[in-house]
This record gives C-alpha cells, structure tokens and sequence, in this order.
C-alpha cells in the first residue's frame, strides 16, 4: 500500500471519529473596552482638528463616525469567539469563528456604505484637509463593506513527538517533528490533563515547557475563557 501524501493524511484526520474534544467561548482581547475608547477618542480629535481650521458642521463627521465605529469595534471586530478542538489517533484539528449574528453583518456592511459616502462628501466640500479626521473613518468603512465571517481552520498530524508549550495562561502551542510552527490551542485548566494525556497516548515522546513570551509586556491584552461549552 503507498503511503499517503500530505492532503490525504489531512483527509484521514477529518474524517476519523474523535477520540477527545473540547470547546470553548473566549473572550479574545481582555483590553477590548480600552481598545474602543481610544478608537472613539481618535475620532474626537479629528473632529477638534477639523473644527480648529474651519469651524463648521464638517467637523462633526469624524465624531458621528466615532460613535458608530467604537460600538462595532466592541462587539463585532472584538466580539466574542468559539473555539472548538478534536484530537484523534491521527492528529488533531480545530476551528474558530466569532459569535455574531448574521444581521449584525448586514446591518454593518450598510452602515459601512453609508459611512463611506460620508467621508467623501466631507472631502469634496472642505477639501484635502478632511482627510486628517475623515481619511481614517473612511479607510476603516470601506474596509467593512464587505464584514463578514469566516470560520478559521487548523490542524497537526502527529508523528511520534509532541511538544506541548504554555505560552501564557490559557493559550498553549502544539510542536511536532514535522510541525515547527506551532498548532494554537485555548486548553482550560480543567481540561489540561485529559489533553495531555491522550497527545501521550499516541506520540512515543511528549514534552512540556512554560514559555512566558509577555512577562515584560504591561499592555498585552490576553484571552480570558468565558464558558467551557463541552
């Protein structure tokens, strides 16, 4: 029998029943509320900047801009996220995708438009200046014309070793031999040892290292577990 090449193994590994699963809802960036407030307040200063070379109603386009953009910033560029982890005989893969209602799209991608025509009104009708408030707001709704989700797919083959390193509290990455890249994993610490225990069970050779990659970083927003749905 040949053996198989790298996208049948793939194939093998989706298809094969589970052998242990978990998921989670993750709240992905602890420091999102500080996030939209300075959002917002980067708005209101291209709006004191717009007003302070030409006093009119113009310099209320950021501003208005920034009322509308801290809340999608809040709950839809930051929203919250669902991950979910398999792990059989052969590997392990996951998914990812954040939780938003479809309508929550719509309504963003139509405001985006609107948004945007906006921004090109205002530089039609003071000029290049408009630009210092309105060239960010605009470059930011073009940009979320077109929001939507799109489901994030990983996976890892196993092939005899396994590295599991703690990068940061809940956040761990999976090295094999064939793997230098790192497979990222959300692992609660209820969970930790059922997981490592079944990576054992089908690698020859396991090994753990805590690897503190933001132990001098005082602004490292970390991912926080909301729910452990199974």
């Amino acid at each position: 029998m040949e053996p198989l090449d790298k996208e049948q193994q793939f194939e093998r590994l989706y298809v094969t029943p589970s052998v242990y699963e978990w998921e989670l809802i993750v709240n992905p960036n602890s420091k999102r509320i500080g996030g939209a407030f300075i959002l917002f307040l980067v708005s209101a200063l291209g709006g004191a900047l717009l007003f302070w070379s030409d006093p009119s109603w113009i310099a209320l386009v950021p501003v208005i801009v920034g009322v509308f953009m801290t809340p999608w910033y809040r709950y839809l560029v930051s929203a919250d996220e669902r991950y979910y982890y398999v792990i059989n005989q052969y590997g392990m893969y996951s998914t990812s995708e954040q939780i938003i209602p479809e309508i929550a799209y719509t309504i963003v991608r139509r405001s985006a438009w609107v948004g945007c025509a906006i921004c090109v009104f205002a530089v039609i009708f003071i000029g290049p200046i408009a630009f210092v408030g309105a060239g960010g707001a605009a470059l930011m709704s073009f940009t979320m014309t077109n929001f939507r989700s799109v489901p994030y797919k990983n996976q890892c083959l196993f092939d005899g070793y396994a590295k599991l390193d703690n990068i940061d509290g809940i956040v761990y990455e999976l090295f094999t031999a064939n793997y230098h890249y790192g497979f990222d994993l959300m692992i609660p610490e209820s969970k930790l040892k059922s997981i490592i225990d079944v990576i054992k069970q089908y690698n020859d050779t396991f090994e753990e290292e805590f690897v503190d990659l933001y132990k001098d970083s005082k602004f490292q927003a970390r991912p926080v577990i909301l729910e452990i749905v199974r």
